[in-house]
């Protein structure tokens, strides 16, 4: 009887998704003319297992208009996919998604949280120390 292998995030998309995490980052800082795009972190490509789709994951720095980012990404997606093209990693060209990464602002939310329960408790670690 032959075993099935279940896929692990080390494979083969998890591999091509971070190559592609560092090419989309130097494409971003060096060769995109628009300022707004220096502004942006990327943090993480998902790939689909066909490898036809990729989800690019960012943050963009405190003082920048998120929305003027996205628009930014969407205006410059065909250069960045040209650019792409060109270092050959691909036989067929993935579609990009640009999405915000919301783990970091869930982050930032829970420790906003975090902080104002405990200037609503008042200081009671003060006491027990």
């Amino acid at each position: 009887m032959r075993q099935v292998k279940h896929r692990t995030p080390t494979g083969r998309p998890h591999r091509v998704a971070e190559l592609l995490r560092e090419r989309l980052a130097l494409i971003l800082l060096f060769k995109c003319a628009d300022p707004r795009l220096k502004e942006v972190t990327l943090t993480e490509v998902e790939m689909s297992p066909d490898l036809r789709q990729a989800k690019v994951f960012y943050v963009a720095r405190e003082n920048v208009d998120r929305d003027q980012v996205q628009i930014a990404l969407d205006k410059a997606q065909r250069f960045i996919k040209a650019e792409v093209a060109r270092e050959n990693l691909f036989r067929l060209m993935p579609e990009f998604f640009f999405l915000p990464d919301p783990g970091l602002d869930r982050a930032a939310r829970l420790e906003e949280l975090l902080k104002a329960a405990k200037v609503g408790s008042g200081s009671e670690e003060d006491s027990n120390t």
